[in-house]
């Protein structure tokens, strides 16, 4: 059912809400391309069991409103799968984020170990035994008009699978013991503040070793930080502005002062204006009075050694608890956490399941015993023991 009037809309969810769903399943259409900043909603996918409807937010002057009431519902629990994106095109429209969520893909990850973030089609396939033809519609022009029957059957499969995905992950998140990190989980997931895109914490999305000439990353950090504020003011794709690979560049030319980094910015930029490279020199000159005032070297105060160690040992600790390795800590956040750029593992579920071990660990407090064992198939595995230290 494809919804194009306000009217219909209004209707609709009049109707929905007067049935009380205790939960539903909720999925985006959108548009982001390499031209653009922020993505350009297209449709929104909602199903409640015995029925699911499609809203044309395209549609010029319909009442979005009647579905901002209900995404902010606290009695209806809003389940996505992959929940950012969806929220970053609902942000555009209504300035909020749903709540309650539940995201099918977070779940799943607390109950089984996966290589990498798992994606839907697999999930309904895992714990539904359904094959989805994700190619058909998968590369569509959603902001076309009209809509194909492709482009419909392909949008409302997606909530009508995840409706039924809702309950069958709910059971497996209290059977593994896992509802009460995973609640704080999707806590930390609707904090708004992870979708205003900071432009001073632009720089961490860089790719750079963090070991270098701590100067070189000033660098990174003042125009990662230009890149951000001009993407955002002009809706602009950030590489439109500055390409990334440009900025880590930075660092293997080791540019390092302000004449010379505006110089590989004029060279590097287009239809940018002057006012636009002045303001470049005033963000500069404000990390390096911050810089210099916090004398924030970002060295680290480890060997390389100990990630790698630390890193297989994750690993093996969530291959064996069942548990996604990426939803733990990817390695960028695990050279963080130990050279102290963020606290992220030792907070939370996350301190329980392994930042307690670490942080025992580098006080030297305590070490890991690390040996090769055979699995059932035959397989050899590494296993590892945190042991208390002897005092002498």
């Amino acid at each position: 059912m494809l919804i194009s009037t306000t009217s219909e809309l209004e209707n609709t969810c009049e109707e929905l809400i007067a049935k009380k769903p205790k939960f539903i399943a909720v999925d985006t259409e959108f548009i982001r391309n390499n031209l653009i900043y922020y993505p350009k909603l297209s449709l929104i996918q909602i199903s409640y069991g015995e029925k699911s409807f499609i809203v044309d937010a395209l549609v010029p002057e319909i009442d979005l409103s009647f579905i901002k009431k209900i995404m902010l519902n606290q009695g209806i629990t809003k389940v996505f799968h992959s929940c950012r994106q969806d929220i970053e095109s609902l942000l555009t429209v209504f300035k909020c984020i749903p709540t309650p969520i539940f995201d099918t893909q977070v779940a799943a990850m607390f109950c089984h170990y996966y290589h990498d973030f798992i994606g839907y089609s697999k999930v309904v396939e895992q714990y539904q035994g359904i094959a989805l033809d994700k190619i058909k519609a998968k590369n569509s022009d959603w902001l076309r008009r009209p809509l194909s029957e492709d482009q419909l059957d392909y949008a409302v499969n997606d909530v009508v699978h995840l409706y039924d995905l809702y309950q069958i992950l709910c059971n497996k998140l209290e059977e593994n013991n896992r509802m009460g990190w995973f609640q704080e989980e999707m806590e930390s997931i609707v904090d708004i503040n992870k979708y205003l895109h900071s432009p001073k914490d632009a720089w961490k999305r860089i790719k750079f070793n963090y070991e270098v000439n701590p100067r070189l990353i000033l660098t990174v950090k003042a125009v990662s930080e230009w890149q951000e504020t001009l993407a955002q003011r002009y809706n602009m794709n950030r590489n439109k502005i500055i390409n990334n690979a440009v900025i880590a560049d930075f660092i293997e030319k080791n540019v390092e002062h302000v004449d010379e980094i505006l110089d590989d910015l004029k060279r590097n930029t287009k239809n940018i204006k002057d006012a636009d490279l002045l303001e470049f020199v005033n963000i500069f000159n404000e990390n390096e009075r911050n810089w210099m005032q916090q004398n924030n070297t970002l060295s680290s105060n480890y060997d390389k050694s100990v990630l790698d160690i630390l890193s297989i040992i994750l690993d093996s600790k969530c291959k064996e608890s069942n548990i996604s390795r990426k939803l733990v800590s990817s390695k960028d956040e695990l050279t963080g956490s130990i050279s102290g750029q963020t606290d992220k593992l030792f907070k939370g579920w996350r301190y329980d399941f392994f930042g307690r071990s670490v942080e025992s660990f580098l006080n030297t407090s305590s070490k890991f015993e690390i040996s090769a064992v055979k699995s059932a198939n035959n397989i050899t595995k590494i296993q590892s023991n945190l042991v208390e230290n002897n005092c002498c």
